[in-house]
């Protein structure tokens, strides 16, 4: 009972070390640990214990990884969202940069056009918390 016990006190302190960083991954190898453990109570010998342990935390920490880069493209198609959505600017600093209103919150704009105007523009892309703005068509 001694491997189990092991393997619990190694999975907990991992768990205590994870709520300090927050970024999950040491959960995925916390879950190893916890496979390990059940491994060492069905009587195995340690090397596989360790290997079950292994592969599983590699194994969840890549789809882990891979379920945030999903995430990150999620993200980006949202900010697509923002784009052709109508922003009033009042009026232009040096270098074609301006402070406006969007979504509830000020927002750092940049003009693509060559003389920025006060007036509506259409967001043509965003960068970071920088919204690229071009001049609307006037109707």
């Amino acid at each position: 009972m001694g491997e189990v016990s092991f393997w619990l006190v190694f999975g907990g302190a991992l768990l205590i070390a994870e709520m300090t960083t927050g970024t999950f991954y040491l959960l995925m190898v916390a879950l190893g640990a916890l496979l390990g453990a059940g491994v060492a109570y069905m009587g195995y010998p340690v090397p596989l214990q360790i290997a079950a342990a292994g592969v599983f935390a590699a194994a969840a920490t890549l789809a882990l990884k891979n379920s945030r880069k999903n995430d990150s493209a999620a993200q980006t198609d949202n900010q697509s969202l923002d784009i052709g959505n109508p922003v009033s600017v009042e009026s232009w600093q040096q270098g074609g940069r301006a402070t406006v209103q969007y979504r509830g919150s000020q927002w750092a704009a940049e003009s693509v056009d060559a003389a920025p105007t006060p007036g509506e523009h259409r967001i043509v892309a965003v960068q970071g918390s920088v919204l690229k703005l071009q001049k609307s068509p006037q109707a």
